[in-house]
């Protein structure tokens, strides 16, 4: 049986320690249930308002457990306003040297790594100012899925464009979160750099 862990914040979290499968209610538990996978165990260790920071030190906490055949990383937008809110400066140094660590983790329990891009909508307005730190926490997990062999998964200028094309409501619920739509865009994104990792 192939097993998938899946790791970030609460778009992974997705209240799954409140549903009796413990995989959620967003994308990884849609992922759970499409016939391509109902053979593969996924298992959500997402939690709400986790930075990669927290998402490092819960690895070194509980460790990660045997081996697997891919793991997910999706984090980021809860390190925007440790940057812009305290006294840290956590982009790009930090965020950096964070991600490294948990990637330096990750591959000692998997040879496949996949690492979504953290994403974030323009309503409500004040978040249009945080584009400019998604860019660069973009730029920097894109750079280190190359160093690390991972896989970069594209996700926020699709999902914006999702948005502009079907309304903003449509696709997020606060600009951050996503709708049951939102949720099933952002899973077929995962289906489809999971596939074509088979098939290049």
């Amino acid at each position: 049986m192939k097993q998938y862990l899946f790791l970030g914040d609460s778009i992974t979290d997705a209240d799954h320690l409140f549903d009796p499968a413990n995989l959620g209610y967003g994308y990884v538990s849609l992922l759970a249930r499409r016939p391509e996978y109902v053979d593969a165990r996924f298992v959500n260790r997402g939690h709400e308002g986790f930075t990669i920071e927290r998402v490092l030190h819960m690895l070194r906490r509980d460790g990660i457990g045997g081996h697997w055949d891919a793991i997910t990383l999706l984090a980021g937008v809860n390190d925007i306003p440790v940057e812009l809110f305290t006294s840290h400066s956590r982009i790009p140094l930090e965020f950096s040297a964070f991600y490294r660590e948990v990637l330096d983790l990750l591959c000692q329990h998997t040879s496949t790594i996949l690492l979504l891009e953290p994403f974030l909508f323009d309503e409500p307005a004040e978040y249009s100012a945080w584009h400019s730190y998604i860019e660069k926490e973009s730029q920097i997990i894109h750079d280190l899925a190359l160093s690390y062999s991972a896989h970069f998964i594209t996700t926020d200028s699709i999902l914006r464009q999702a948005a502009r094309q079907e309304g903003v409501d449509a696709i997020t619920t606060d600009g951050i979160h996503l709708t049951p739509h939102g949720n099933t865009l952002l899973a077929d994104l995962w289906h489809q750099a999971f596939t074509a990792l088979f098939h290049d």
